[in-house]
């Protein structure tokens, strides 16, 4: 995994406890420190073998709203007239948001119209432990984030400032067509930016997910449903030590 790939999900995932997918629209296929899709508990029967129901779409109604999620030491503070004077796209941005990295490098996921699938309640993935099918290695996607549009950005530097802004023009009246001219815009001309928009507003983006481990744990860190007699699988800690900067790991002195 290339070293700013590792560290904006490492950032990402220990502020949120969910997996940022570094290219959302990219199907991943290599076993190269990614994690693998191995198969579909709904496409091969397993599932329904052990009475585990179809994953609920939150959202699905909303035409509005965006979701932002930052690494820990991100601080969200106002789009004052020195940014928007360095990049005059953001004036005239509906959605905006501006964070300043408060110590090293930092980290944000925008995601625009976006809807939540969830397993509900989460407990009922309990009974894949009986699964002889699955291995108790394996890990599952036990929620993911769908959007028509998402922006990523990781700071080149600490302390870094950034505004990022989706601008949004309604489809003209004597063209005919529903698509809409949005672009995303970021203040920082440093630091790794990537932004994508479907015209026609479709949710085909999956930059977010939630993984939760095949294994028996006492503790658990996903939400309970009301109703959920079986407390939820534990989510998946990175299989890496914390990244620095450079991307590279932070080995950690173990007791003994």
């Amino acid at each position: 995994m290339p070293a700013s790939e590792r560290l904006f999900v490492d950032l990402i995932v220990r502020s949120s406890h969910k997996y940022p997918n570094w290219d959302p629209e990219v199907s991943r296929k290599k076993p190269i420190g990614v994690f693998l899709k191995e198969g579909n508990i709904y496409e091969e029967g397993i599932a329904e073998k052990y009475d585990i129901p179809k994953p609920v779409e939150h959202g699905v109604d909303s035409t509005e709203g965006t979701t932002w999620v930052t690494s820990r030491n991100a601080q969200q503070v106002s789009v004052d007239a020195d940014i928007a004077g360095q990049t005059p796209a953001l004036v005239e941005c509906s959605v905006k948001a501006s964070f300043k990295f408060n110590s090293n490098k930092g980290a944000v996921l925008a995601m625009d119209n976006d809807t939540i699938l969830t397993i509900s309640p989460p407990g009922k993935l309990r009974r894949l432990l009986a699964a002889k099918e699955l291995q108790k290695g394996y890990v599952i996607v036990s929620e993911v984030h769908r959007c028509s549009s998402y922006a990523r950005f990781l700071s080149s530097s600490a302390g870094a400032t950034v505004a990022l802004g989706l601008s949004a023009q309604p489809p003209m009246a004597d063209v005919g067509s529903a698509k809409v001219d949005a672009k995303w815009v970021h203040s920082s001309s440093a630091g790794n930016f990537k932004a994508r928009v479907n015209k026609e507003g479709k949710r085909v983006f999956y930059p977010l997910f939630r993984l939760v481990a095949l294994k028996e744990s006492s503790v658990s860190t996903g939400l309970r449903g009301e109703l959920d007699e079986d407390p939820p699988l534990p989510d998946v800690e990175p299989p890496w030590d914390p990244v620095e900067d450079g991307g590279e790991e932070q080995h950690q002195a173990k007791a003994v």
